[in-house]
């Protein structure tokens, strides 16, 4: 049961780090006195019918193997109404609809609204269906959103790894008598990254030694730094890091922010109130708009009929 409710009630970058798709919906009815508005962003109208098929997208299948393993609908109800699990589905609903707007607005990511089906058949392999291909390109025009307004202290740096220390000083000499950096890690280092260069680095995303010089070192000048049983030509071309979320670099995309050591923290730190400032700001314009009164829980819960 604890594990059920758990699920359900995870944040979208928990689910996202974990290898699954948001499960973003577009507007699929219209508003009728059988069928009332919930909210609105800009344009986009959503409707209880909107949301009873969020619900069933979301929490049929884990309500129908509860049901398999002998839990009652009573039960299940207690447990969606203590965790509350409705309303974060609400709430990721509007998430999912502000953030698709942001993302059009600043042209991020593939708008489904303003492709093509031969542009999304692309994205998607071959057999998924059209909505199935608008619904992915809309959660990655969301993820995208959310790794760009995800902030971490980093550094970029470049570096060429060796054998030992005075390999690395024969480097540092050849440097210093102006030889180019990327040609030597071209030459000594043609595994690594293309001219040694390790692009931006999110704080704890490299080992220890390399992280602590990123953040310590002079800018532009190279040294040697050992860390395990390598040494390091090391030279941190820039940096971006502070006290404040200002302060601090985004994420250039969701790939790097997925692969951040430190990525749900980020989320946490910068994210989550960004989007607080961004959805209340998004109330006090008028472009988010909740119907009043409006309770989640007030919608049916999607059980197989009987």
């Amino acid at each position: 049961m604890r594990r059920f409710a758990w699920a359900l009630s995870a944040l979208i970058l928990m689910i996202a780090l974990s290898g699954c798709q948001s499960t973003a919906n577009g507007v699929t009815s219209q508003v009728t006195p059988d069928n009332p508005q919930m909210f609105r962003v800009g344009g986009d109208v959503y409707t209880v019918a909107d949301f009873s098929s969020r619900l069933k997208l979301e929490l049929g299948a884990g309500i129908d193997s509860l049901l398999q393993q002998g839990q009652t609908r009573e039960e299940i109800q207690q447990l969606v109404d203590q965790q509350n699990i409705r309303g974060s589905i609400f709430d990721r609903m509007i998430q999912d609809a502000l953030l698709t707007q942001y993302a059009r607005s600043r042209g991020i990511g593939v708008d489904p609204a303003a492709v093509d089906s031969a542009v999304l058949a692309q994205l998607a392999p071959s057999g998924d269906s059209a909505a199935q291909r608008v619904g992915q390109a809309q959660n990655q025009q969301i993820l995208e959103v959310l790794a760009r307004n995800t902030r971490a202290d980093m550094f970029h740096a470049r570096s060429i790894a060796v054998a030992s220390e005075s390999d690395a000083d024969t480097l540092l000499a050849d440097l210093k008598g102006g030889a180019d950096f990327a040609a030597l890690a071209a030459e000594r280092a043609p595994d690594g990254p293309k001219g040694g260069d390790m692009g931006w680095v999110a704080k704890g995303d490299s080992p220890a030694e390399l992280d602590s010089a990123g953040f310590s070192l002079a800018l532009n000048t190279p040294t040697k730094v050992q860390s395990g049983g390598l040494w390091y030509v090391f030279e941190v071309l820039e940096r971006q890091a502070g006290e404040t979320a200002a302060e601090k670099r985004p994420f250039d995309n969701f790939e790097q922010l997925q692969n951040s050591q430190g990525g749900q923290q980020f989320y946490q730190e910068t994210f989550i109130p960004w989007y607080d400032q961004f959805r209340k700001d998004a109330e006090a314009s008028g472009d988010l708009v909740i119907a009043e009164g409006f309770d989640p829980n007030s919608v049916p819960l999607p059980f197989p009929e009987q």
